[in-house]
């Protein structure tokens, strides 16, 4: 029994330090795709409609060649507001194994911003030295909007709720409604 356990453990040690790396799907609404020079770009920002304040933001990338990850990168992002023209956020280049990135930023300001993911690509003659840009654009919101948006949502759904289940009520609106038009 104990050999089976010494065995199992063995043969589990080389599975600790991977990592697991998954594509951004084209079957994901809002996952925005760009194409350049044969390679694939995607961005997906988390959640759909970021928000200003909101810690829990994560904005994924990924660079792809012949349908497969683009390997041995060195990649950084740049985040400009468009409204003040400055950069907000930089990452300097970083080794990446597979281009599959994700960064967490928090925006601090209600605005539109441009998202720059400059990837050196090793191998490639033009990208090796040079990286590949592309540009996303994302809005950021206060979050405001959705709140009151579901208010009055729930509030309309209570109104019609009483009109169809306290029917004296619901004669009521009926002669308020004739009575203004």
């Amino acid at each position: 029994m104990l050999i089976i356990g010494i065995l199992f453990f063995i043969s589990i040690i080389p599975t600790w330090n991977n990592k697991v790396y998954g594509h951004i799907s084209s079957a994901i609404p809002n996952a925005i795709f760009k194409e350049k020079d044969g390679y694939n770009i995607a961005f997906l920002p988390y959640p759909a409609q970021p928000k200003v304040n909101d810690n829990s933001t994560l904005l994924n990338f990924n660079v792809q060649k012949d349908g497969n990850d683009v390997t041995n990168t060195f990649i950084s992002l740049m985040i400009m507001d468009n409204t003040s023209k400055k950069i907000v956020y930089q990452v300097p280049y970083q080794f990446h194994e597979f281009a599959d990135i994700t960064y967490s930023y928090t925006f601090q300001n209600q605005s539109k911003y441009s998202l720059s993911l400059l990837t050196k690509v090793a191998g490639d003659p033009k990208y090796e030295n040079n990286p590949l840009i592309e540009n996303f654009e994302v809005e950021i919101s206060n979050g405001n909007n959705q709140l009151l948006v579901t208010v009055i949502f729930f509030v309309i759904f209570f109104f019609i709720m009483i009109v169809i289940f306290v029917p004296k009520f619901g004669n009521q609106v009926v002669a308020f409604l004739k009575r203004i038009y």
